[in-house]
């Protein structure tokens, strides 16, 4: 775990910046599609962050996704973007399933009518 930490502090600059730069436009998309300006705002650093720590774990794995330095580094945070994005929908979707469950489950109260009235 303290090696990671110290992977994770000795990232350069061009990862943390195409990072942040993926998850701006990122977010914006969900601000666009989906119409959520709040669900924009707090996915925006869990992107960052998955964006931020994909190279870190590929790079402790020993797997790369090209030889070329760069396009190394903008595939990887790419991939990390989208499983942060993934992860992201996946959490959406289990809290909308488990709202359902729970109102589906509530017994509906019947409104009383009112008392017919006597007809003269």
């Amino acid at each position: 775990m303290q090696d990671l930490w110290w992977q994770l502090k000795a990232t350069d600059s061009f990862t943390v910046y195409t990072a942040i730069g993926f998850a701006v436009v990122v977010s914006w998309f969900i601000h666009e599609i989906v119409g959520s300006p709040m669900l924009a705002w707090v996915s925006t650093p869990l992107l960052a962050a998955g964006g931020i720590l994909s190279p870190t774990l590929l790079a402790q794995e020993m797997l790369t996704l090209s030889y070329d330095r760069t396009i190394n580094t903008v595939s990887s945070v790419a991939l990390g973007t989208l499983v942060a994005l993934l992860l992201i929908l996946l959490g959406n979707w289990t809290w909308t399933l488990c709202v359902e469950h729970r109102v589906k489950r509530t017994k509906l109260v019947t409104v009383p009518t009112r008392a017919p009235r006597i007809r003269r």
